[in-house]
């Protein structure tokens, strides 16, 4: 990232509004755009919470917190999840690999389509601004790894090129894993490419990960400094085609009953109402982070603002909102019989209550979450997940689908900010 985005932080308070000039920028000549649709997984069945909740635990904390490790503790289904993965090993593992933060495993109810070699390979892969990391199953993955999966053939590309003496690892706090080798190839996603792109080809995976078999894989869009490669660390897709683009921007516009878009080089005003508001984000965090000024709880954004500040990192690869536990309370003490589950380490609540939006404020700007979003997927009957959840144990709040279903966001990758808006729902 460019120096200045140092000043640009320093200087930006919690409450910090910075230029929408960038909505209004004029078309350059001979720069590209594009949209990305979403893919859509038919057979998708529905999100488990207690899972999803456990894996960016795993992902960002440096360990659960204690009611989670309670919860594992009694209830053998949830403690299976954790403990149950064996990590399989493989002897053609190149050297230099090392354990890097890992993205949450696969939400597969959505994929992007990436276009990989020379003829190009579509791959499906999850776009998740929560990792720096491209990698995909390929014919190097060993054959019980694989269950379906569309894979990338680096030996069917005529420009693929092995980097000898380079690996990677991504490792999770429960043992599932991935690791592999590197490629560069070319790599293709809308209307750009990028012809020396590193790809990392996985050997090894774990059988939690190789049950999925919508997808192939990640394309990661966070800052570079987070890539799992060693010795030499690669470059995200994004900051490799950003020069490529009108504006070193993509806008992420995902939908809360269906798919969602992705545009790149260009900010769609049809896609939002009001202003965007941009926060600038934490220049020595490799994620999408930034700082929230407060939040309000009730129907259409009603009721006093809190001002309460706390960090966040917008990260399109984790289903739920983790927010602080004082946060967390507030939010169910609105709810009747809401309740921590103990068996399942999660806060749920009856199905027929009536569920309050929650709001968050950066700036002047209230984003604004609706109840039907937080109310995430019944445990049976009668009583219902909540989409928000505590962060206890990891050292920023999530915002993950629950909030950017909500949400218009931008990511500039250029003057390291992220911008919301409301849109219609």
């Amino acid at each position: 990232m460019k120096p200045t985005l140092v000043a640009i932080a320093i200087a930006c308070l919690a409450d910090c509004v910075l230029s929408n000039q960038e909505a209004s920028v004029s078309r350059v000549p001979g720069k590209k755009r594009f949209k990305l649709n979403e893919i859509h997984n038919k057979h998708f069945k529905g999100h488990n919470i207690p899972a999803a909740f456990l894996r960016t635990h795993l992902k960002y904390g440096s360990s659960l917190p204690p009611p989670l490790s309670r919860a594992l503790k009694i209830n053998p289904s949830l403690k299976s999840k954790y403990t149950s993965t064996t990590l399989y090993s493989n002897n053609t593992a190149q050297k230099g690999s090392v354990k890097t933060h890992a993205p949450p495993k696969f939400d597969s109810e959505f994929a992007v389509p990436v276009d990989i070699g020379t003829p190009p390979q579509t791959i499906p892969l999850n776009l998740d601004t929560g990792t720096a990391d491209l990698w995909t199953f390929s014919s190097e993955t060993n054959r019980q790894f694989i269950h379906g999966q569309a894979l990338y053939h680096p030996e069917n590309s005529s420009t693929s090129k092995l980097q000898s003496h380079q690996s990677w690892q991504i490792e999770y706090g429960d043992g599932d894993s991935a690791s592999g080798i590197v490629y560069k190839d070319r790599v293709a996603l809308g209307t750009t490419f990028v012809d020396q792109q590193t790809v990392q080809a996985a050997i090894t995976v774990s059988p939690h990960i190789s049950n999925n078999n919508f997808t192939s894989g990640i394309l990661g869009m966070a800052n570079s400094r987070g890539n799992a490669i060693r010795p030499t660390q690669g470059k995200t897709y994004i900051d490799n085609v950003r020069a490529q683009l009108e504006k070193p921007v993509f806008t992420a516009n995902l939908r809360n009953r269906g798919p969602g878009n992705y545009n790149f080089g260009f900010i769609n005003r049809s896609e939002y109402t009001g202003e965007i508001q941009y926060a600038a984000i934490n220049s020595s965090s490799p994620f999408w982070e930034v700082t929230i000024g407060g939040y309000t709880i009730g129907k259409g954004g009603g009721g006093d603002f809190k001002k309460r500040v706390w960090n966040a990192i917008i990260d399109t690869g984790t289903s739920l909102l983790l927010l602080p536990d004082d946060i967390v309370s507030a939010y169910y003490s609105q709810i009747p019989d809401a309740a921590f589950d103990v068996k399942m380490g999660v806060m749920v609540f009856p199905c027929n209550a009536d569920i309050p939006d929650f709001t968050f404020g950066i700036g002047p700007h209230r984003g604004r979450v609706p109840g039907e979003y937080i109310k995430y997927g019944p445990i049976d009957d009668t009583y219902c997940h909540g989409g928000i959840q505590s962060a206890s144990g990891i050292p920023f709040a999530v915002f993950g689908a629950v909030a950017l279903k909500a949400q218009f966001v931008v990511f500039n990758y250029e003057r390291g900010i992220v911008g919301f808006a409301n849109k219609k729902l």
